[in-house]
């Protein structure tokens, strides 16, 4: 890119000279959004976290604003809407003004070179470093996810999406996630991780690939436990894998985080894994030893014992039919509320 002396004057970027041309040299700025944010110049040997909270919580939310729409201009006002959306402020330009000196300098605490131009202003538009080449996770992960739903290849479709779900390792800008400039982002790229993990493990089941399969299914289990269509999955998996009694295991965890933090129940599909697991492990040539371990637990828990409607109604009627054998009365209490049967 050619520049005049001029430009190079007021940018102060460094240039090298080649056949009587100006050639901007300008190191790669690789910043990632998903989960922690960080920001690493090229030559560093490790990114630099900065947090989106505390004191310093304004000038890295300017930055990390200004990165997301480093391809055009921002106003003052609309930072000025963004870092103080509810507050009077009698010089609010200065008080904008500051927090941008600020951010420079931060930004040249953590070794960013020629950090006074990173962030320019042009005809009273602020830029993020029109003049580098900045690689942002987020619009990485878009671009790989949308390749991979589009593939008709099942291969490389598959592998455009391990590509990409290797990116998100946390959902965007966590720590941000309840600002109002954040909420829509998070659940556009939330949404679009779910349904390329729901395809891609479509698409490895499919293949056979069941181990790859059980590891996508985890790594969305891990970030959102809530999700239980990838719990499904995952007893699917571990099922055709011959390891039902990891699947058992996976029904137990989970079945026991749904009902102690969201009150809830396993679903119907979950219900029916965890019924076919049970046919995989004790359904032939059972021992004496597994039929007393599936029938009765090591240890008994006291207090009310807690299921789903299903079993309920099974244990209901099971009930019923001893009493109906031996003539004996029963009543039904609902509530407070007592039916002669």
């Amino acid at each position: 890119m050619s520049r005049t002396a001029k430009e190079i004057e007021t940018t102060g970027l460094p240039c090298e000279a080649q056949n009587g041309e100006t050639i901007q040299v300008v190191p790669k700025i690789d910043v990632t959004m998903f989960g922690k944010f960080t920001l690493k110049q090229e030559g560093m040997e490790v990114p630099h976290a900065v947090s989106l909270t505390g004191r310093s919580r304004r000038l890295w939310t300017l930055t990390a604003y200004l990165i997301l729409n480093r391809n055009r201009g921002v106003s003052a006002q609309e930072l000025i809407d963004l870092l103080w959306p509810e507050a009077e402020n009698d010089n609010p330009l200065s008080t904008l003004q500051n927090n941008v000196s600020r951010a420079r300098a931060a930004l040249a605490e953590l070794g960013f070179t020629h950090a006074k131009v990173i962030i320019r202003n042009e005809k009273g538009y602020y830029r993020w470093a029109p003049d580098r080449e900045t690689q942002l996770d987020v619009e990485q992960f878009e671009t790989l996810a949308k390749a991979a739903l589009a593939e008709e290849d099942m291969e490389k479709s598959v592998a455009l999406a391990q590509e990409a779900v290797a990116l998100y390792t946390g959902d965007f800008l966590t720590e941000s996630a309840a600002e109002f400039w954040c909420i829509n982002l998070n659940t556009y790229y939330r949404s679009l991780y779910t349904r390329l993990c729901r395809a891609a493990v479509d698409r490895l089941l499919k293949l056979g690939r069941i181990t790859d399969a059980e590891k996508l299914c985890t790594g969305v289990i891990r970030l959102d436990p809530a999700a239980e269509e990838f719990s499904v999955f995952l007893m699917q998996a571990l099922i055709k894998n011959k390891n039902p009694k990891k699947a058992l295991e996976h029904y137990d965890y989970i079945a026991s985080l749904y009902r102690e933090v969201y009150g809830v129940s396993p679903s119907a599909e979950l219900e029916a894994q965890k019924a076919l697991a049970v046919q995989e492990l004790y359904g032939s040539e059972t021992s004496e030893d597994d039929i007393h371990t599936f029938l009765l637990e090591k240890e008994q828990e006291t207090g009310a014992f807690c299921c789903d409607n299903n079993v309920f109604r099974e244990i209901v009627n099971l009930q019923v039919r001893e009493m109906r054998r031996n003539d004996t009365p029963a009543a039904l209490m609902i509530g407070g509320l007592q039916t002669a049967r």
